[in-house]
């Protein structure tokens, strides 16, 4: 009887050891960490909040040429994609949101100062897709300070739900971070920290 008792003990630390534990320094655990985070803040967009409709001014235009990610350049990008009209307006043009550009629009309130005082305006940014872990490349650490302890993480990415429109090789040359985030799917290598809690690993910035 004790022989079995002590065979199933021993069959029972193997199992919870197979099993492991969310605070495991590991590859599983390092990858639910991050991708937890890209779930939350993975969405790419352009990082260009502006108040529509947008004003191109006659200075603008005339840098068109030389300025290949300026004004002029990105909202006729953009409008080549469908997402904005431009119109001819005193001293310039004046670009607007399309029905097309409603499912990629991200909004948020900010304060706008001028001779009459602040107001509050909407700013509008447009998102082409989700970042999301490619793998867990490598891992430094953890180091401990306390019971505190972070590890830096080396990682690839994939990106999802990619809009059709950050394809255009014109969108591209307007918005260069477009292209340098898709030319890194799957070979750039970048780095994040995760911290461990009570809960196990967790990606640095989730809160």
């Amino acid at each position: 009887m004790s022989k079995q008792l002590a065979i199933l003990a021993v069959l029972g630390t193997v199992t919870l050891a197979a099993c492991g534990s969310k605070t495991d320094a590991n590859e599983k655990n390092f990858g639910a960490a991050l991708s937890q985070y890209f779930e939350k803040k993975g969405q790419l967009c352009l990082n260009q909040y502006r108040d529509f409709p947008v004003a191109v001014t006659e200075m603008d235009m005339r840098l068109q040429k030389t300025m290949q990610s300026g004004t002029a350049n990105q909202m006729a990008a953009l409008e080549a994609a469908g997402l904005v009209k431009c119109e001819a307006a005193d001293k310039g043009q004046r670009c607007s949101l399309t029905d097309a550009a409603k499912p990629f629009v991200r909004e948020k309130e900010a304060t706008s100062w001028g001779l009459n005082g602040s107001q509050k305006v909407t700013q509008t940014d447009l998102c082409w897709g989700q970042k999301s872990l490619d793998k867990v490349v490598k891992w430094e650490g953890p180091m401990k300070l306390g019971d505190y302890q972070e590890a830096g993480i080396t990682y690839t990415y994939n990106v999802n739900d990619l809009a059709d429109w950050a394809k255009k090789p014109e969108v591209q040359a307007a918005f260069p971070v477009v292209k340098s985030i898709l030319d890194g799917v799957g070979n750039k290598e970048s780095k994040h920290a995760v911290k461990l809690t009570s809960q196990g690993w967790e990606a640095k910035g989730l809160d």
